[in-house]
């Protein structure tokens, strides 16, 4: 079954977020950092994933697109290097994403567009 393209960004917050707490929770230091370095692949593959499908995305179905595709993308620029003291952060913005972009650009959107999106991601990660 195809996901489309917000539901697989949503998916990944969550991933994203049990990896966050795995680091917060993690009983050594050897694990915390094992779980630090997943979440830091993790939010690289993610932060690749908007990049690329989601912005232009933005940018071409949202009046404001270009300007908020922008701001995203200056957003994850300002993370820099993850690190547990950056999690709320990045918590945030994913919040924001699904509770403030994502519904809008699901209405923008013509029907059939997130699907392809969708799609589209999932091939560029099996080529990977």
């Amino acid at each position: 079954m195809s996901a489309d393209l917000l539901e697989l960004l949503t998916a990944e917050h969550r991933r994203l977020e049990s990896l966050f707490a795995d680091v917060e929770t993690a009983p050594t230091a050897e694990l915390r950092q094992a779980a630090l370095i997943a979440a830091a692949d993790a939010l690289e593959q993610h932060t690749d994933a908007e990049t690329q499908f989601l912005h232009p995305a933005l940018a071409a179905h949202l009046p404001a697109g270009p300007d908020i595709a922008a701001y995203e993308e200056a957003e994850h620029a300002a993370f820099g290097p993850l690190t547990p003291s950056c999690f709320d952060t990045v918590r945030q913005h994913m919040l924001e994403e699904e509770t403030e972009l994502f519904p809008r650009l699901a209405q923008a959107c013509p029907a059939g567009e997130l699907l392809r999106l969708g799609e589209l991601l999932q091939s560029s990660r099996v080529a990977e």
